[in-house]
């Protein structure tokens, strides 16, 4: 069986790092300061299995306009190559910041990033990725309205019409985590996998 892979992809500081770590046990660096992650970093799972966390895509504070370029090239020519072996992908997103992130790019004319890299998924991959919408803790008040907001995003930019799958979750309470993992392992027994970490019951 050739190597298959489950891709985490997310904005520099959403959380992505922190996620992998509280779902699987990974070792993986993740640090306050945006940007962390600057290289594509492999895991190996199983035998025919490898977990990919990929660098924060978009602006990374404190790195050239060069270097930013260089990490969003290495992170596409990944999904590309290799979309035919990808079992599962995961975009993390930062909920808290979302809708104004959103709003800031739109008003400039560029297609918001989180949305790029989730139509960049799908169009690689075949298929939608799995949505981590992180930070619910730091919403106040009712979530339900900014979760809507960010299936309607995601869908007006997709031909899909199973839509995408969207879990709000906390890596700092690990709120919502659990039907996250639940989910993915479902998506790996249905690729043929028996899942690599300890299933949530």
């Amino acid at each position: 069986m050739e190597e298959r892979f489950i891709v985490f992809t997310g904005r520099p500081n959403s959380g992505k790092s922190s996620i992998i770590r509280k779902i699987t046990g990974l070792n993986t660096r993740s640090g306050k300061r945006p940007g962390t992650t600057r290289r594509v970093s492999i895991y190996t799972l199983s035998r025919d299995l490898s977990l990919v966390d990929m660098p924060g895509y978009g602006r990374i504070t404190g790195a050239s306009i060069n270097a930013t370029s260089q990490v969003k090239d290495e992170i596409l020519r990944f999904l590309e190559s290799q979309g035919d072996a990808i079992a599962l992908a995961v975009h993390v997103l930062d909920l808290s910041t979302f809708t104004e992130v959103s709003e800031r790019m739109e008003r400039k004319g560029i297609i918001p990033i989180d949305l790029e890299m989730i139509q960049y998924i799908e169009e690689s991959t075949g298929e939608m990725p799995v949505v981590a919408a992180n930070k619910i803790d730091k919403i106040r008040g009712d979530p339900a309205p900014i979760l809507s907001e960010v299936k309607d995003r995601i869908d007006e930019g997709s031909p899909s019409e199973t839509g995408c799958p969207i879990f709000p979750v906390s890596a700092r309470t690990g709120e919502g985590l659990g039907l996250l993992k639940d989910a993915i392992h479902r998506k790996l027994a249905d690729e043929g996998f028996r899942t690599p970490f300890k299933r949530v019951t």
